[in-house]
């Protein structure tokens, strides 16, 4: 009987270790892919030329200047991915 109450409690144990460290690694793949998003949303965020045409976009707001840097940034896939990164980084330090 004795035997059967350590086994029993031997099995529960580690039924519980293994489900605790599955539930780590899924926080683990989870945390990665934050920090890889943020990492290249800061990469995206140190484009200088993005930099240039947003800094013309907000100074200069509806003048020919400015609107020439909306129609720049608006019509490549980089001032696009600038773009969706400024509202994410927006986002993560409204919080």
């Amino acid at each position: 009987m004795k035997k059967l109450f350590i086994l029993a409690t031997v099995v529960t144990l580690s039924t519980s270790v293994l489900a605790d460290n599955m539930s780590d690694n899924k926080d683990m793949k989870a945390m990665h892919h934050q920090m890889t998003s943020k990492q290249s949303i800061e990469n995206i965020l140190q484009n200088e030329d993005m930099q240039r045409l947003h800094k013309n976009m907000t100074l200069y707001a509806m003048s020919e200047v400015g609107m020439e840097a909306r129609r720049q940034m608006i019509s490549t896939e980089e001032g696009q991915a600038y773009h969706k990164a400024m509202e994410n980084g927006q986002k993560n330090t409204a919080r």
